[in-house]
């Protein structure tokens, strides 16, 4: 059975990227933008859930994977990241009796129906709701655009709208430009509204953080009402989630442009970041309780 400690079970399980980038250098190659990077450490920090969206064109190496080891670094210092079986998978984990959920990222590397070290089913289904027993999760999904992830979870799946406001964050990742210099790109990244719209109790909104515009390969991004509206989530002020977004907008801009800054030379970045202070704090007001070391 799987062994997350072996690094090559990792690799074979489609946990580890073979050519993994932390998040610097994905800054610095262009495929998202340091404050779109910076919201969602935040968020991260925050204990929100988060899934990776590739597109369904069957092509290897969109990125997902690599996505995915680049924003485990932001998790809170003292998270637990729990791996899953794919199909295989029991959920032992919950009755263990020191594992604390309001402390643990649960990951599955893919829900689809694929492989079998993938999730589909009921047993994606039984992952999906773990948020509801206070876990975070963090996970995969081949789709084309977040209509269509929320089709998955709904229609597919079989999740009610409380189910999938608990998700948090939908990252959508896909390769533009020609076929002789593809580019990877974060094309649009979304926060499932945790709330419910009394208008609409049985609708799922998602809300639009920060999108890629082709015209000038840049990154165009929410105002200032939606921030203020995530800030007051998170329990601190829009002055104080201010400050520490730009905080973090400078610091990861200052990483992006020094050479060499891979897995290791970013956990010891973030490690100095945390020692300075520059923290907000950790809450429970972004839909799952809050968060605490991943290694």
């Amino acid at each position: 059975m799987f062994d997350p400690r072996d690094p090559y079970e990792r690799c074979y399980w489609h946990y580890d990227s073979r050519k993994p980038l932390s998040i610097a250098q994905l800054i610095g190659l262009g495929s998202v933008d340091a404050k779109t990077a910076a919201l969602i450490w935040l968020m991260l920090e925050a204990g929100v859930s988060f899934i990776v969206a590739g597109p369904t064109d069957p092509r290897p190496g969109i990125g997902k994977t690599t996505v995915l080891n680049a924003l485990f670094q932001l998790l809170p210092a003292q998270a637990t990241l729990a791996y899953t079986s794919g199909m295989y998978e029991d959920f032992a984990f919950t009755q263990l009796p020191d594992l604390n959920p309001a402390t643990t990222y649960v990951l599955a590397n893919e829900i689809s129906d694929h492989q079998p070290f993938y999730m589909w089913g009921r047993v994606a289904r039984r992952y999906l709701l773990l948020p509801a027993q206070g876990y975070r999760i963090a996970s995969s999904v081949h789709a084309d655009t977040i209509s269509d992830v929320l089709y998955m979870f709904r229609h597919e799946l079989g999740l009610n709208a409380e189910a999938i406001r608990r998700l948090g964050l939908i990252i959508h990742i896909g390769i533009v430009g020609p076929e002789s210099a593809p580019l990877r790109r974060w094309l649009t990244t979304h926060f499932i509204q945790p709330e419910a719209m009394p208008e609409h109790p049985d609708a799922v909104l998602p809300i639009p953080l920060s999108v890629w515009n082709e015209n000038d390969d840049s990154f165009e991004h929410a105002g200032q009402d939606v921030l203020d509206g995530i800030a007051r989530r998170a329990g601190f002020s829009p002055d104080a989630f201010a400050d520490a977004l730009q905080q973090r907008i400078d610091y990861l801009q200052d990483l992006a442009q020094r050479p060499h800054i891979g897995m290791e030379e970013m956990y010891r970045a973030l490690n100095d970041f945390r020692a300075q202070g520059n923290k907000i704090g950790s809450g429970d007001r972004l839909g799952i309780a809050s968060s605490a070391s991943y290694r």
